[in-house]
């Protein structure tokens, strides 16, 4: 199965989530890093980011606990999940 067609569609992307962090993560977030996922494949080298940009779109979806600067709200599916890390 290509993932390409599950980055792309928001509505089947869920559907390609490791079990384990699925319920971790704000979709919203969950988005940004399959955004970030597609420009990493683009078939012509020249249209890929730098990993220094790559870095730079991911830290802020990076719980600080975990050496990132997403500060989790109480609401937060991740505040509530106390057995896996977001």
């Amino acid at each position: 199965m290509q993932a390409m067609p599950q980055l792309t569609d928001r509505s089947k992307l869920p559907n390609i989530i490791d079990p384990m962090i699925k319920n971790t993560m704000d979709l919203k977030h969950l988005y940004q890093v399959a955004a970030v996922a597609v420009l990493c494949v683009q078939p012509e080298p020249s249209y890929r980011p730098l990993i220094t940009d790559v870095l730079h779109s991911l830290i802020p979806l990076v719980p600080m606990e975990l050496g990132g600067t997403l500060r989790i709200s109480p609401e937060s599916p991740c505040a509530t999940r106390k057995q896996s890390p977001c």
